[in-house]
């Protein structure tokens, strides 16, 4: 066998060593054996490093709540927190692709706001949010309105559609609009 393919072994424990029987001295016996392993591991499943250290440090805490799955057997601490690290970086991404993203180029950075433009802030981002609830048609029209001022003879022509169709679709997106800003509606 070639010699690239063998791993130094680590050394063994003691074979009258029994494995740590307070929780703390475990989850510190387990993380300094397979920590860094494991968030080597963790950080090529979510492709994050910061999401890494929460997947080992949530995989090390349900260690620590649930001693008996980790202790005892050979093999078996190791294979529970491969298994657990997997499932929590897979619950991670489905929980990122449920989270609806922002209307791009509508995103509010309020933290830095001085504090005289927390209230002009607060409104473009409830502008932003009704925006993006709005159906895409009638969005498009308000956006080519009143944010690009094209005229209603402008998007009428650019869209091929009579000038008092696109009347009637801007007054019932204005419609929409209000309702979507109206307290409550959120």
């Amino acid at each position: 066998m070639p010699a690239t393919t063998l791993r130094p072994a680590r050394p063994a424990a003691p074979a009258a060593a029994s494995p740590p029987r307070d929780p703390d001295e475990m989850l510190a016996a387990l993380y300094a054996d397979h920590g860094g392993d494991l968030r080597r591991f963790a950080a090529r499943l979510s492709g994050d490093r910061s999401r890494a250290e929460d997947i080992v440090q949530e995989t090390m805490l349900r260690a620590w709540r649930h001693p008996e799955k980790v202790g005892g057997r050979t093999g078996a601490p190791l294979a529970w927190l491969y298994t657990v690290a997997r499932h929590l970086a897979i619950d991670q991404h489905r929980a990122r692709q449920a989270r609806p993203t922002e209307p791009a180029g509508l995103t509010v950075q309020a933290g830095r706001a001085a504090p005289d433009q927390i209230d002009a802030a607060i409104a473009q981002w409830d502008l932003a949010t009704a925006l993006a609830t709005l159906r895409p048609r009638d969005r498009d029209l308000l956006i080519a309105r009143y944010l690009r001022d094209r005229s209603i003879g402008q998007i009428a022509a650019d869209l091929n559609i009579p000038a008092g169709t696109i009347k009637s679709r801007l007054s019932a997106a204005r419609a929409a609009l209000r309702r979507n800003l109206q307290p409550g509606n959120g």
